[in-house]
């Protein structure tokens, strides 16, 4: 018997970055397809900069998720 693909959720994690000219803090905001939280952070901490401070903020419903055509795995800035 087949074993079942684990549940995906999507997942926004907030990445701040201080701007080098003006000192001013950037602000991001990505969406990660994961089954869990953890994964997600580690998932978008791979292609944010590597100074930046990341911190979870919630997640999209299954409903938006399908709209905006997330696969499993993917991050993309939103």
């Amino acid at each position: 018997m087949p074993s079942k693909k684990a549940k995906q959720a999507a997942f926004t994690v907030a990445v701040s970055t201080v701007e080098d000219g003006s000192g001013a803090v950037a602000l991001k905001v990505y969406v990660a397809m994961a089954p869990d939280a953890a994964t997600a952070l580690l998932a978008v901490q791979a292609v944010a900069p590597p100074e930046a401070a990341f911190e979870l903020s919630g997640t999209l419903s299954d409903r938006l998720a399908a709209r905006l055509k997330l696969r499993a795995g993917e991050v993309r800035p939103i």
